[in-house]
């Protein structure tokens, strides 16, 4: 399975998390099969309009890792079949501790923060 976890900065595994996924500089995309990293930077124009950022999709991640995302981001991946998490903090290496100890919550639309 690969997640996609929007950062701010690259910092390998201790890169700070994003708060929004489609409004950071980059994206790490994180293997847990192979328990690797790859960083790819934010290179479109995705501010609340429709559509996901095309590095994204290029990946083929399964999954999404982030703080927030709106409603209509968490529409769009439910149609394209992502597993979409809530609740990264801090850094990458946090937040896939969070995640592989079961502490991160699978969103739903109700979950969608406004901006």
């Amino acid at each position: 399975m690969k997640y996609a976890i929007p950062i701010t900065e690259n910092k390998n595994w201790d890169s700070p998390v994003g708060e929004h996924f489609g409004r950071v500089p980059l994206y790490a995309i994180w293997d847990q099969e192979t328990n690797t990293l790859d960083i790819i930077p934010n290179e479109s124009n995705h501010f609340g309009g429709v559509g996901m950022p095309a590095e994204f999709l290029a990946t083929k991640s399964n999954a999404i890792i982030c703080s927030g995302i709106g409603a209509r981001a968490i529409d769009l991946c439910n149609q394209l079949g992502l597993d979409l998490y809530i609740g990264a903090t801090d850094t990458i290496r946090v937040t896939i501790d969070l995640l592989t100890s079961g502490k991160l919550t699978k969103a739903s639309r109700k979950d969608g923060c406004d901006h």
